[in-house]
């Protein structure tokens, strides 16, 4: 196809970020396993990458003898939805964690994360997802709240168990990627699970971005130290409740302010209030929208924010726009991940598992779209996203499944792909 098919995407997807090759390397804790490791975590990613919705569906397609041929699994190999998940259980989380680190720097060199982002700054933003609520408990990591639900025209309080995790996404250009997960554990905090991830890799990254992100959550010292320390800027919305919010009230009933080209209204100060614990000052930023927005955008009318970066680095018109950005990561990245990538029946909820999927899922996502933009980009007539998501790895899918037959050896396809 002018714009495609799903061989040229596996090609692609191990030329730039070496996924299978990688996927292939990682440690299997099975004792005496009658599947290769190799083959499942490929199985996953591919299934993922196709929205599978179910883990039985996975287990499926691994059973698939076409598929099998593919990934050079003999018939005398087993194969079911349960090896398929309990190999995940099994997973060193230093590898997991590696290989999504690795896969945002395969992204930087190959230039689909520019730096050049609609921010000015290379941004990352830490924030928090929910996933796989269930109520039935499914391992001993499982939180649990109440809700109330309908049934049989009676309402009734029952338990739900859930999982949550902090995300690290890259916020800058036209794909928002997620480079890493932290899972939170029974009874913590998002701040505990955040500051581990980005005490992780915040080293790491040091010489890719520029500031770090969060909501209002993350308007307390320690972020701003962590961030500080890591030789980073820091930016957090406000929480109104800090001795800055304070000194920004005074200024705003004895000062007027500026307003931006943008038509946004601005106050500006420089605070010296956490000055001693983070060796820095604080610039707090004050926005009021001036001009009229559409209703269906729910734009927020006011923005309050406290950032760690100099003028020379973020200056203040630009506040408004790195303020907002925020929501973009909650209702693109997060909500797809969860409409499209999610998994509607998932038995598979040992930490691990549950860390290995999330990695997978937004690989999945994120891989997806850099072919796409490759593959389409050089097409006048190349349909849009959804269209050529069927066309490719819905129709296309099976024609190269089909097309197994006719290839050589599957281990020699393996070889090829990777």
């Amino acid at each position: 196809m002018a714009y495609g098919s799903s061989r040229q995407m596996r090609r692609y997807v191990n030329k730039v970020f070496k996924l299978e090759e990688r996927l292939a390397n990682m440690t299997d804790g099975r004792t005496d396993p009658t599947v290769p490791l190799a083959p499942i975590l490929f199985t996953w990613f591919w299934a993922l990458a196709r929205r599978t919705p179910s883990t039985e569906q996975v287990g499926d397609l691994l059973a698939d003898p076409r598929w099998r041929k593919r990934v050079g699994l003999e018939p005398k190999d087993g194969g079911s939805p349960d090896t398929a998940g309990r190999a995940l259980d099994m997973l060193r989380e230093e590898e997991v964690q590696e290989l999504a680190l690795q896969a945002f720097f395969d992204a930087r060199r190959a230039k689909l994360l520019k730096d050049d982002g609609p921010y000015g700054l290379r941004c990352l933003l830490v924030d928090l997802n929910e996933l796989f609520k269930s109520e039935k408990r499914h391992c001993p990591a499982c939180q649990v709240r109440q809700k109330k639900v309908k049934r049989d025209g009676e309402e009734k309080t029952v338990k739900e168990y859930y999982h949550q995790a902090v995300a690290l996404v890259w916020a800058s250009g036209e794909i928002p990627w997620p480079i890493g997960w932290e899972l939170l554990r029974p009874g913590e905090g998002e701040l505990t699970a955040a500051q581990r991830l980005l005490e992780r890799l915040l080293p790491r990254l040091r010489k890719s971005a520029d500031l770090v992100m969060g909501d209002g959550l993350y308007c307390c010292r320690p972020f701003f130290k962590l961030v500080h320390d890591s030789g980073l800027k820091a930016f957090a919305i406000s929480s109104g409740q800090t001795e800055m919010d304070e000194e920004m009230e005074l200024l705003m009933h004895s000062e007027s302010p500026r307003t931006t080209p943008g038509k946004v209204a601005l106050w500006e100060m420089e605070s010296e209030a956490w000055s001693q614990d983070l060796e820095c000052k604080l610039r707090v930023l004050h926005y009021e929208r001036r001009y009229a927005a559409k209703s269906w955008r729910h734009e927020r009318q006011t923005l309050r924010a406290m950032t760690s970066a100099p003028v020379d680095v973020m200056p203040a018109g630009q506040g408004w726009k790195v303020g907002r950005c925020r929501w973009q990561i909650e209702n693109g990245t997060f909500n797809i991940l969860t409409r499209d990538y999610g998994l509607t029946h998932n038995y598979r909820h040992s930490p691990m598992a549950i860390e290995m999927l999330l990695v997978l899922r937004s690989l999945a996502q994120c891989l997806t779209q850099a072919y796409f933009r490759f593959a389409a980009g050089r097409s006048r007539d190349a349909p849009r996203f959804a269209r050529w998501f069927e066309l490719i790895l819905k129709e296309d899918w099976v024609r190269y499944l089909d097309a197994a037959s006719t290839a050589g050896s599957g281990r020699v396809e393996l070889r090829l792909s990777g």
